[in-house]
């Protein structure tokens, strides 16, 4: 796709190379963007510094020597905030999905509820280099994080529709492998939703990136608010573009060849800026005139164009939008939406319905009492939305002054949210500004004057002139009121603002031609002001002034040159001459001349040479043959200046260029004409002629010696120049000749002892210096008697080794200076030749040498007794000590180590009696090295190297009765014994725990493996998590159970608590229930369950497990139920369920439901009946013959269905007692009729009597009881007669024999035991039970429990009578 009509803009605005930032910094750890204001570089090298980058001002970067761990800019302000040593304020712990991440971003939304933090880490081991992508979202306000997998996230707000109040929205970007596949998504969900208004749609859609971009992943997300879209950018440069609202993909495209890992919004734009690793700073724009187009055209998405387009009034929806919008619009007017419709038309694309007929129509709508008029609304609005138009501000200040309420528009005007126009002033009269420019032309009309006080009384109203001067200025001109418009910008131009420039030159402009006096007034009244001169010049020369162009550049001293110069040359005036003063006058010679012969005005370069200033026709001649001009012309130009022409220069310009052949026939016709310029002679005698120079040497005498000497030189006709100087007795500069351009050393030896002069044998002695002949030079500087270059020949004689020379010439010098470096080099030279004898007498003498320098000189070429000599008399102890180490005079080294006592001595002293093997000796050295903390460690280390070990240990053991004995010390003893002596390290460490640098100690016994000690000592250093850990590594030397107790309830990280439940089931498994007892208020009992269980020794912990089980956790529950499950402890199992409820109740009933012991199968029932599942439990308790269980089970169900099934099954088992007791058990619930009807079908009217009995009992207590009674009875007891007849006809086909009963007896004596003393009183009549008829309530329950009292009557025991 063409970049022209992408929908996406990019382009590069800045790079950061360019501004002096090296690549090695431009990396995500030294570059932040935190907004489109500033960059922020963090620089290491050369030195530590801050670069910040103002984006309005890229190109002038602001450096400053700043230290600092990161650097971060204000978004807002230029504020710059640094990380160093001060500990920043934690908001949030990390989640465990960012363990190990690299964190790459960190966001808050603009509420500062919400935080994100985004990290990175190495992909899944079948796909390391597709990077995974790691979130962590924090709700401040709920104080609780989740953790997703992202790569990318940004927060936005934004308006759904029907909700006043903004919604929080986040989209994050993730890139995963499943199973061998990659997904890609964007997400975006709304945070902390409003109750009871409407939400935003959780919206997500599919990042497609192409086979070549398969590893690549975002690395940055950032919402356009402006046009509400979302950039994902990827590490490799893919741009994708979604659409906030509906989560549509846009765009995509790549939109940078190199890695991208800095992103920052753009907000003002609606785009976003990036940076590269290759510096480029990338700006990413909507284009405006091609995005609606483009997802119109190219993705056939006409509902986002339309909206886009109404979001960023975008250009492209017009046709688009004009019939949908105004459809849509016409609805909401139909359906009396007017706050939809005026917010419609307020968003319209490029304004379509802001027109007159929209406000007609809102204005056509009734207004309803007590509403605000739909007019109002609409215009209401436009005004949070920006400005409105013409029309709009003229109708709503009517409404608005119609209601006396001006106030507004004055608010409104201030804000600039209307537009003005005379209807509108006409209106309102509010705020008004006069008209001052009809005002200045009605005066200018009548009273030129008047108008210039008029115009002078503007340029002075607070605020500015409301009419722009030079418009003011021109009012006047076009009357030719010169003088007026003069007087005028003469007073208001007196501040000389840059501004006014233009104004100033034009006051010049008008008078120079009209009135010529006032333009020199105005010159000389800024007579030093180097403007107006400028200014004059420019005036009279754009007015054709030439005479005065002329005039002031010749005599004013105040004007710019280069600014005059560069004007007058644009302005190619007909006549050159101003331009000729500004260059002769200032040295523009070159300039004038080109500028001259470019524009083909020769005569004035003749004029300007032969009249004007010939002296300067040299540079003329050098630029005219810069621009290549006819060499006839130049030299016709030369000739006719002759002898007013400077030779010197004209012959330098001429050879600069290579072409002195030019000058050949001008230095002839001077020389014909007698001339005997110096000049001329060399420059024609030697350099044009160079065969003829001797002949002229032998010939003239009158010539300048030196100067032609000199040229000869140059000429490199050496002997010419030897045979000058010589002739003028200028013996120093002929030995030069032969020394530096000759090269004869021999002949420069001969001519020097011809002319026997001291400045000879100097020149002679250098030479041979030079070349590297010291003796020969030494001697000549002997006969020159110079020590001047005694410097360089120390430095020769000690290069070729010729010291006996040396010593020579030192004594000469010396006669003649006081040099510290003649004296000091004698000494060395004596040295050199083991003259020692003559060294102590030397320094006992008054001399200036620097000893101390000497002394250190001979000690570094191993010259040790000499220099022995020379720190022995200038009491340099330490330096005496090293030299008597090297001459190995041990104990003269340690006196004197003793009189320097310094670290650094005593040091070198101690290290090399160790390597002489003088161990007393070094012992007294060492002792008064290890009082000092930071020497102590080379000691030992120099000792241990050369495997003194005892003799180092002796060393320290001496050291701990010191008065100075310091930590150190004791540390270091306890390391070596450590190493070498372990069976004494223990007790070191008890003896002086609190003297020893333990972190250290700790690291020496983790070196040499004693893990009893270790463990101490980090206990002792309250480390309890390494001691924990060391003991557990290690146990067989470092376990002990009652210590490892101590330390594990002190740890700080709990996965050792976990660790150590490990351990304690590997190694001690008898003692691991004593660990988890001293643990259970710190452990997660679920973890140790699981840890157990997964061990297969969950038994082994059942006595913690049960000590815990009050915290009522459903791991221990569950494994606790499991093991007495296992052991067919049903009582326990029992108890277990009765006092604790967390655990899988439904799990474990279906577990035990079928266990072959009868006990753990009524538990079962017994859960299904704490559980609620009524049905399960009796029907399980019915399948163990438990009746009691099951009638108890229906009783507490409240359900009368399971109770009237329950004496259902009892009839068909041929439970007849059963059938008794359950009548009593579930007396709330069953009813009446039914009993009955059963017991009467079922002939067990004798089984249900007691309940009949106390059904009776019951009733007999209400008003009408007999009454009632006697109906009931008659009506229920034929109405059962009718059904027994009707069943008994409908079964003839039932079998004639039921199944025997199977254990009568057994269940009789169950039955027994079951059945009641009486029976609760069953429902009365017309209680609103199904069957039974009536209006009138029972009366209340007597007696507790929910039973009624007891009749007089008792009901006969079971058995006796059945």
């Amino acid at each position: 796709m063409a970049a022209a009509s992408a929908p996406i803009a990019m382009r590069e605005a800045l790079t950061l190379p360019s501004i002096g930032i090296s690549p090695q910094f431009i990396t995500f750890t030294h570059v932040t963007m935190e907004s489109d204001k500033y960059i922020c570089v963090r620089e290491t090298a050369p030195q530590n510094s801050i670069v910040i980058v103002d984006m309005n001002m890229p190109n002038q970067p602001l450096r400053r020597p700043i230290t600092a761990d990161s650097a971060l800019m204000n978004p807002n302000s230029k504020i710059l905030a640094l990380k160093g040593e001060s500990e920043p304020v934690k908001m949030f712990e990390r989640t465990a999905n960012l363990a190990n991440n690299q964190i790459i971003n960190y966001r808050c939304d603009p509420s500062e509820k919400w935080l994100v933090l985004i990290g990175i880490a190495p992909g899944a081991p079948e796909r390391p280099q597709l990077v995974k992508g790691n979130m962590q979202l924090f709700s401040v306000e709920q104080q609780r994080s989740q953790a997703l997998e992202a790569h990318a996230a940004a927060f936005a707000q934004f308006k759904v529709p029907g909700n006043e109040n903004p919604s929080t929205l986040i989209s994050f970007a993730t890139k995963t492998l499943n199973a061998g596949q990659i997904t890609s998504k964007l997400h975006i969900i709304e945070l902390g939703a409003q109750p009871g208004k409407p939400s935003f749609t959780k919206k997500q859609a599919d990042l497609f990136f192409p086979p070549d971009f398969a590893d690549d992943f975002p690395v940055a997300m950032q919402i356009s608010h402006k046009y509400s879209l979302i950039y994902v950018i990827t590490k490799l440069g893919l741009l994708f573009v979604y659409d906030l609202d509906t989560a549509t993909a846009v765009y995509r495209n790549r939109i940078s060849p190199d890695p991208i890992f800095l992103t920052a919004e753009a907000s003002s734009l609606g785009g976003f800026y990036a940076i590269n690793r290759r510096g480029q700073v990338l700006l990413a724009t909507v284009n405006e005139q091609t995005i609606v187009p483009f997802v119109s055209g190219q993705l056939n998405n006409l509902e986002l164009a339309v909206n886009l387009a109404k979001r960023g009034n975008l250009p492209g929806a017009e046709n688009l939008a004009n019939s949908k919008v105004v459809q849509r619009f016409q609805e909401l007017f139909a359906q009396t939406k007017y706050k939809e419709a005026a917010e419609l038309a307020a968003e319209s694309p490029q304004g379509i319905l802001r027109t007159p007929d929209t406000v007609a129509k809102f204005q056509s709508v009734p207004v309803q009492s007590g509403q605000t008029p739909p007019l109002l609304q609409y215009f209401g609005t436009l005004l949070t939305r920006g400005k409105l138009n013409a029309f709009e501000s003229l109708e709503l200040s009517r409404l608005v002054v119609n209601q006396n309420k001006k106030n507004l528009l004055e608010n409104w005007l201030a804000e600039d949210k209307l537009e003005c126009s005379e209807e509108l002033g006409d209106l309102v009269k509010v705020g008004y500004t006069p008209d001052y420019l009809f005002l200045l032309q009605t005066i200018l009309r009548t009273d030129p004057q008047g108008a210039v006080n008029f115009a002078l009384m503007m340029s002075q109203m607070e605020g500015g002139c409301p009419v722009d001067y030079n418009t003011i200025t021109d009012l006047f001109l076009q009357r030719n009121l010169i003088r007026e418009a003069t007087a005028f910008l003469l007073d208001v131009l007196k501040p000389n603002l840059p501004e006014h420039a233009f104004l100033q030159t034009k006051v010049l402009e008008i008078n120079l031609v009209t009135f010529p006096n006032v333009a020199d007034a105005i010159l000389a009244n800024g007579i030093e002001d180097p403007d107006i001169h400028f200014k004059y010049i420019e005036a009279a020369a754009r007015t054709g002034q030439i005479k005065e162009v002329e005039r002031v550049t010749r005599e004013s001293n105040f004007y710019d040159p280069e600014k005059t110069k560069n004007f007058l040359m644009e302005a190619k005036l007909p006549d050159a001459r101003p331009l000729i003063n500004v260059c002769d006058r200032f040295g523009f010679v070159p300039d004038l001349t080109h500028y001259l012969y470019s524009n083909n005005m020769l005569r004035y370069i003749e004029g300007y040479v032969q009249k004007v200033n010939p002296g300067n026709a040299p540079l003329v001649v050098g630029q005219l043959l810069d621009d290549e001009c006819p060499e006839d012309f130049i030299k016709g130009l030369i000739l006719s200046v002759r002898s007013l022409l400077p030779v010197e220069p004209l012959v330098e310009e001429c050879e600069k260029r290579n072409r002195l052949r030019l000058l050949t026939q001008f230095l002839e016709h001077l020389v014909s004409e007698g001339s005997q310029d110096v000049h001329v002679h060399n420059a024609l005698a030697i350099k044009a002629d160079p065969s003829r120079v001797m002949d002229y040497i032998n010939r003239l005498d009158n010539f300048d010696g030196p100067a032609v000497g000199e040229v000869a030189v140059e000429a490199q006709l050496y002997e010419e120049a030897f045979a000058i100087f010589k002739k003028f007795n200028l013996n120093v500069q002929a030995v030069n000749v032969l020394l530096d351009n000759i090269r004869s050393i021999e002949r420069a030896v001969e001519f020097a002892f011809r002319v026997e002069e001291d400045a000879v044998w100097s020149q002679v002695a250098k030479a041979q210096l030079r070349e590297g002949l010291v003796s020969d030079a030494i001697e000549s500087f002997i006969r020159a008697d110079d020590a001047t270059e005694f410097l360089d020949v120390i430095r020769a004689a000690e290069g070729a080794d010729v010291y006996h020379d040396l010593v020579r010439y030192l004594l000469m010098v010396r006669q003649k200076a006081k040099e510290p470096k003649v004296d000091s080099e004698l000494i060395y030279a004596y040295a050199k030749i083991d003259r020692l004898a003559d060294i102590e007498e030397f320094i006992l003498m008054p001399n200036v040498a620097n000893l101390q320098n000497v002394g250190d000189r001979l000690y570094d070429e191993a010259l040790y007794e000499a220099a022995k000599i020379i720190f022995a008399f200038i009491s340099n102890w330490a330096k005496l000590a090293s030299t008597l180490v090297k001459l190995k005079q041990f104990q003269g080294a340690v006196d004197a180590a003793r009189k320097a006592n310094s670290a650094k001595t005593w040091k070198e002293v101690c290290f090399a009696c160790v390597d002489a093997e003088e161990f007393r000796l070094a012992q007294i050295c060492g002792l008064n090295i290890i009082v000092q903390v930071d020497d102590l460690e080379e000691v030992s280390e120099y000792y241990q190297n050369r495997g003194c070990f005892n003799e180092l240990i002796s060393l320290m053991e001496s050291g701990l009765g010191l008065e100075r004995a310091h930590m150190g010390i004791f540390t270091e003893l306890g390391v070596l014994y450590a190493r070498y002596r372990p069976e004494k390290l223990m007790e070191h460490i008890k003896l002086f725990s609190t003297r020893l640098n333990i972190p250290k100690l700790i690291r020496a016994c983790d070196e040499q493996q004693h893990w009893q000690e270790l463990t101490y000592l980090y206990i002792q250093y309250d480390e309890f998590d390494n001691a924990a850990t060391t003991i557990m590594n290690h146990s067989p030397e470092a376990w002990d159970h009652m210590q490892f107790k101590d330390v594990a309830v002190k740890v700080a990280n709990v996965e050792l608590y976990y660790k150590a439940v490990h351990f304690y089931l590997q190694e001690h498994p008898d003692l691991i229930n004593d660990l988890l007892n001293v643990l259970a208020l710190r452990v997660d009992h679920t973890r140790v369950v699981d840890i157990m269980r997964k061990a297969g020794h969950l038994r082994l912990v059942k006595p913690y497990m049960v000590a815990v089980q009050s915290n009522n956790v459903s791991a221990v529950n569950e494994a606790l139920n499991e093991i007495y499950v296992e052991e067919e402890d049903y009582d326990r199992l029992r108890e277990s369920i009765d006092m604790h409820d967390n655990f899988d109740q439904i799990g474990l009933a279906q577990k035990i439901e079928k266990h072959e012991l009868l006990e753990m199968r009524r538990v079962a029932a017994y859960i299904y009946k704490k559980a609620g599942r009524w049905k399960q439990s009796i029907a399980l308790s019915k399948k163990d013959n438990l009746y009691k269980d099951a009638m108890e089970t229906a009783s507490q169900s409240g359900d009368r269905e399971f109770a009237e099934e329950l004496l259902v099954y009892f009839i068909e088992q041929g439970k007849k007692e059963c059938f008794a007791s359950c009548l009593f058990v579930c007396y709330d619930l069953i009813r009446v009729d039914v009993a009955l009807e059963l017991a009467w079908m079922n002939n067990m009217i004798d089984f249900a009597f007691p309940y009949l009995l106390q059904v009776v009992v019951v009733w007999s207590l209400c008003a009408f009881n007999n009454y009632m009674f006697e109906i009931c009875i008659n009506g229920f007891l034929g109405k059962v007669d009718e059904l027994v007849k009707y069943k008994i006809e409908a079964q003839n086909e039932v079998k004639a024999k039921e199944k025997e009963e199977k254990d009568v007896i057994a269940q009789q004596n169950m039955y027994a035991q079951l059945l009641p003393l009486a029976l609760p009183a069953p429902p009365m009549p017309g209680m609103g039970g199904p069957g039974m008829g009536g209006g009138f309530a029972p009366p209340p329950p007597m007696g507790g429990m929910g039973m009624p009292p007891m009749p007089p009557f008792g009901m006969p025991p079971m058995g006796s009578s059945y």
